[in-house]
């Protein structure tokens, strides 16, 4: 996929989400090398979202924007060099139950990756095909968040309440044997309706 349009697919400014009471800032890094994006399946050994698959990334250490706080986390997590990413821009915010407030970056690979991931934190890494995950059969459901779930009232967006319930879209992307929901669902949602978009 050409840098075109991928640059375009971020040319629009994301959405404006206000941080809310006890969710700290996190950031993750969507990074493409040869019409690929790198996804990482967390190790079985992780207290949250354990083997769950998702984009290199993490909350922020005191002082960092988003951009430093992807990088440096690509980085710690499976080798990928600051140096080597180009960062094209960002997708829309989204929240996380855990109470983050996470924001993706757009990054492109510059050089070939020689990458070496942390076994601490990941158990494997996926170069998952752009055109591939186009044209999976993606599908959403509505969930109710869990009791503990720090989420405010009057998100919109994703977010609905329907009598009063909060609920949350969450999409689902089926990639061979693997199943790309969640927070990352989403944000791969956010990014391939972008890319979408500029190519009509």
């Amino acid at each position: 996929m050409k840098s075109e349009v991928l640059k375009a697919a971020v040319a629009r400014p994301p959405q404006e989400l206000l941080l809310p009471q006890g969710f700290v800032d996190a950031a993750v890094l969507l990074p493409v090398w040869e019409g690929q994006l790198l996804f990482t399946v967390r190790s079985a050994d992780l207290p949250h979202h354990a083997a769950q698959i998702s984009f290199p990334g993490g909350r922020f250490d005191d002082g960092e924007s988003a951009e430093q706080a992807a990088l440096r986390e690509a980085w710690e997590e499976v080798g990928l060099k600051p140096s080597h990413v180009e960062i094209l821009g960002h997708l829309n915010p989204t929240l996380s139950p855990f109470g983050y407030r996470v924001f993706p970056l757009l990054g492109r690979i510059t050089q070939e990756p020689h990458l070496t991931p942390n076994p601490l934190e990941v158990g494997e890494l996926l170069w998952v095909p752009i055109e591939e995950l186009l044209t999976a059969p993606a599908y959403a459901e509505e969930r109710t968040p869990p009791p503990s779930n720090r989420f405010p009232t009057g998100l919109g967006g994703e977010f609905s309440e329907p009598d009063g319930k909060l609920r949350r879209k969450v999409w689902h992307y089926p990639w061979r044997n693997y199943d790309i929901w969640g927070v990352t669902g989403n944000i791969v949602h956010d990014f391939l309706e972008r890319i979408r978009e500029v190519r009509l």
